[in-house]
Parts: structure tokens; C-alpha cells; sequence
């Protein structure tokens, strides 16, 4: 745990490393201490069909889900936003500067009690 999942409208005017992000992400939660790094899993998806307000063009969203087994306070769940807002910031500038882009972090709990995992020997 956790499971990232960083979605994206399919018109950024930004291109990166997809992989190299993820990577990035991951890292900045190895960092906090609260996990390692055989715990994390990353994963990006670009979305060509999608909606924001009124459907100008000039719209975008980048929006990253942590999704953590329950039991972490609202205090440690914010620390972990605001560590990773700025990684998506770095990644997308020339979006966020010139459209009207939200970018978007947070964090979700699994309900423990019915996660189950099962890892190959």
C-alpha cells in the first residue's frame, strides 16, 4: 500500500515522463517514511474523452488518488497531500499557467477489514 492512481484530460500542454513521474510520486512517498518502496503501486491514465464545466477547451485536470488502508489521521493524510501537490505542479507547468487546470491530490482510505492481498513466493 498505497495504490496511486493519477489520471489526466487528454489536452495538456505537457508532456512528461509518465514513468519517470511515477516514479517521482512514489519516491516522495518512500520519503514520508510511512511506506516502503514494495508497498507502492503507480499507475497513470490519459483520458481523451471527458468533461470539465462547460466544455471549453481551454480546460484540464490532472488529479492523483492515494488510496492508504484506513487508520491514518486527517493530519498525516494532509501531509501527504501537500507533499505531493508540488511534484504535479513541476510536471505540468506550462498547463497550469496557460489553461485553466486543476490540479488535484488526495487521499482515500481502503477499508481495511475487507482488503485482502495475496503476493507470489
Amino acid at each position: 500500500m498505497p495504490h496511486c492512481i493519477l489520471e489526466a484530460s487528454d489536452n495538456l500542454l505537457d508532456e512528461p515522463q509518465w514513468e519517470a513521474l511515477l516514479r517521482e510520486i512514489n519516491q516522495t512517498l518512500i520519503a514520508t517514511g510511512l511506506f516502503t518502496a514494495a508497498d507502492i503501486k503507480s499507475r497513470a491514465l490519459r483520458h481523451p474523452t471527458f468533461a470539465i464545466g462547460d466544455g471549453a477547451a481551454d480546460q484540464a485536470f490532472v488529479t492523483l488518488n492515494v488510496q492508504i488502508l484506513s487508520g491514518r489521521t486527517d493530519e498525516v493524510k494532509a501531509q501527504l497531500s501537500e507533499a505531493l501537490l508540488p511534484v504535479l505542479a513541476r510536471a505540468f507547468p506550462r498547463t497550469f499557467a496557460q489553461m485553466r487546470c486543476s490540479l488535484t491530490v488526495q487521499i482515500t482510505d481502503i477499508h481495511r477489514p475487507s482488503y485482502r492481498r495475496q503476493i507470489s513466493p
